[in-house]
């Protein structure tokens, strides 16, 4: 299968070298297209839509990959996605692979994510894919999320389960020692918590470790747990006219007259 391997990292990062590896030693057609530099905490933003721009994108040679095709962009993850998935760097991809993230993404705070915002990017050109995490530094296991990743990537091969696009947070734990895999819910709360306080100087972000209060079955609890976390991802639809009606009540102009 042909795979776009991608993370918001940059393109050096030890975890996209060490799932692009993985994957090319399964026997997977893997080429890479990441940002030049950290893009983290970008979502799915594409970092320009002007009119005429263009985009500085330079071939790299990963290490120990040498028949594995690389690109640095000068973007956040989603726009080389949108490129590779646009057929600009050879055939489009079947798959795209982000990661692999040191950081969980769980809970709601996938929306601030640009490793899972790359792989609900390719949604919107019918492209699945899957988005890889596993814990911070000093304590990652690139190793065990790596093995996960094939796994995964395997299962969806074999199930033509080529357009689900799937989240997959890893314990940092030996691979023999996972407690298997779990479907999840999307908790309300991430293992990752942020604080922002006002400073002098303006904003000061800080993270800080949610473990408690998690929920039962959420992607957080479960990963907590020490067994991998799957969640399934949806995106806009088109034809997501679920609301509509009671959207449309909420707006008569007579509701609108009396709240003024």
């Amino acid at each position: 299968m042909r795979i776009l391997v991608t993370n918001d990292d940059g393109i050096d990062a030890p975890g996209l070298l060490a799932v692009a590896t993985a994957l090319s030693g399964a026997g997977h057609e893997v080429v890479v297209g990441a940002p030049a530099v950290e893009s983290s905490g970008s979502g799915t933003s594409l970092g320009t839509l002007e009119h005429g721009a263009i985009v500085d994108v330079e071939p790299r040679q990963l290490p120990g990959l040498p028949d594995v095709e690389a690109f640095a962009f000068d973007c956040p993850p989603a726009f080389a996605v949108l490129a590779f998935c646009a057929g600009q760097f050879g055939p489009p991809p079947e798959l795209v692979v982000s990661g692999i993230n040191p950081g969980h993404n769980t809970g709601r705070s996938i929306l601030f994510s640009s490793t899972v915002g790359a792989v609900l990017t390719a949604q919107i050109a019918g492209v699945g894919g899957v988005a890889v995490s596993c814990g911070f530094e000093p304590f990652h296991r690139f190793d065990t999320a790596a093995a996960v990743a094939v796994r995964v990537v395997q299962w969806v091969e074999d199930n033509n389960a080529r357009t689900l696009t799937l989240n997959v947070n890893v314990p940092d734990i030996d691979f023999d020692a996972l407690d298997g895999v779990r479907v999840s819910t999307l908790g309300s709360r991430s293992l990752l918590g942020l604080r922002i306080s006002r400073v002098d100087a303006g904003v000061e972000l800080r993270r800080y470790d949610n473990t408690t209060g998690l929920g039962e079955g959420t992607d957080a609890a479960v990963v907590l747990s020490g067994t991998v976390a799957v969640t399934a991802l949806g995106s806009v639809c088109a034809d997501d006219t679920n609301h509509l009606d009671t959207i449309a009540n909420l707006l008569r102009a007579e509701t609108i007259t009396s709240a003024q």
